[in-house]
């Protein structure tokens, strides 16, 4: 009494059963999905890239150059002044990449052509020599930035739509620190 070994003769298939082929099939779109999954999860959460357009960060970056942007960095240190970001521009819901000049707190007030951040005047060596700030709306005002907010400018002031024209820029519009 026991069982007895039958030598392995191979499959048959019976009803239900799924053919080698139906299998294959499967298992390749399974890994096509999968695959297009996690590239949109490292393109949105990790890393993506811009090309810039237009002329609002020059000399820094000119229009058609190439940026990777990583969005996973600033989750663990937070964004820096000075930091180069990309943002979601808030009227025009597009891409824009801006130098952030203060943090949440920070008090900026724009005088004589030059930027104060809490009272002391900024080193903006990324500057053209001579290049001057100004704007009608914060002339000589103290602008407090809010919480959860940065203060965001162009290298290229003349030509920058950014939180002179627009104010401060909420964290959540932030998609990253672009990689230089």
């Amino acid at each position: 009494m026991g069982f007895q070994k039958q030598p392995f003769a191979g499959v048959q298939l019976g009803q239900g059963a799924i053919k080698p082929e139906t299998r294959r099939g499967y298992i390749f779109l399974c890994v096509v999905l999968w695959t297009a999954i996690t590239c949109l999860f490292i393109q949105h959460f990790v890393f993506t890239t811009v090309l810039v357009q237009g002329k609002s960060m020059m000399p820094t970056l000119k229009p058609g150059d190439g940026c990777l942007v990583n969005c996973w960095l600033p989750r663990f240190r937070g964004y820096h002044r000075n930091d180069i970001v990309v943002i979601r521009d808030p009227a025009k819901v597009e891409l824009m990449a801006k130098r952030i000049i203060a943090l949440a707190g920070d008090r900026v007030q724009l005088r004589g052509g030059r930027v104060y951040v809490n009272g002391q005047l900024s080193t903006e060596s990324y500057l053209d020599p001579g290049t001057q700030t100004y704007s009608r709306q914060l002339r000589d005002r103290v602008i407090t930035v809010g919480a959860n907010s940065y203060f965001v400018m162009g290298d290229n002031r003349a030509e920058s739509e950014d939180s002179r024209f627009f104010g401060d820029i909420d964290r959540g519009d932030l998609v990253g620190l672009i990689s230089r």
